[in-house]
């Protein structure tokens, strides 16, 4: 959901399961709200265009907010490579550009995975 949508700067991320996933009773969902806080304020309230487009909300769970962390070195010095913190999408596509440039920095070349077959191993064994 775009902040065009909400007047809000973050986008919102909505991820949902059911039971065809064996994950919840037959007939229910479960879905995962989130986004990227902008105040200290009442953090929830940022949530609520996401939980508007849910329906009926049978069960809510709501957590404080989550920092988001970043290593302050590239790790290249010390060879200690950190990933940051997990952040609102759903779908992990900044933790893949994260897995990609921390292996970047590790290994100096890009990651290439395209080509991989089911049962190719990516390390040499021993």
């Amino acid at each position: 959901m775009s902040h065009n949508n909400t007047n809000d700067e973050a986008d919102i991320y909505i991820a949902m399961v059911s039971w065809a996933h064996n994950v919840a009773p037959k007939g229910y969902y479960i879905a995962i709200v989130s986004t990227i806080a902008e105040g200290d304020s009442n953090h929830h309230l940022e949530l609520q265009p996401g939980l508007d487009r849910l329906g009926r909300i049978e069960e809510k769970f709501m957590g404080p907010p989550i920092p988001i962390y970043e290593p302050i070195e590239s790790g290249t010095k010390d060879n200690i490579f950190i990933s940051k913190s997990y952040d609102a999408t759903s779908h992990f596509e900044t933790t893949t550009d994260d897995v990609r440039d921390i292996y970047r920095r590790a290994e100096g070349q890009e990651l290439q995975v395209e080509g991989l077959r089911e049962g190719q191993n990516l390390v040499a064994e021993e």
